[in-house]
């Protein structure tokens, strides 16, 4: 079994899967509206933001964590802005379950860093 073969079977199925052909829907329709764009954007930056803070064992910054749910009560009021949530929600998922399949073996052998 050639690795190489197998990544790029794996790169044309996830080109192929659905999660990402919604995503990519969603991004399209998303990309037609600007405040919910905006809303969508300052959302994810600030979740990336709070995750990164809490992989390096910082303490959680309350007042980012009530704009994180302000910012997330919008987002579930508009259409748009939750249809792409929901299907970047999906994707990320898909792609954290093939990542760790992917690492499984990776680790028995190396473990973990």
């Amino acid at each position: 079994m050639n690795v190489y073969d197998c990544a790029n079977e794996l790169a044309k199925a996830i080109k192929e899967s659905r999660e990402l052909q919604k995503l990519q829907e969603a991004k399209d329709i998303l990309a037609k509206n600007a405040d919910a764009k905006k809303m969508v954007d300052d959302f994810i930056k600030m979740s990336q933001e709070v995750e990164i803070a809490k992989m390096q064992g910082q303490e959680q910054d309350v007042l980012k964590q009530n704009k994180l749910q302000e910012l997330y009560t919008l987002l579930s009021l508009n259409n748009d802005a939750q249809t792409y949530m929901n299907a970047f929600m999906r994707f990320q998922m898909m792609m954290g379950d093939v990542n760790k399949t992917i690492m499984e073996p990776i680790t028995r052998v190396v473990g973990e860093q």
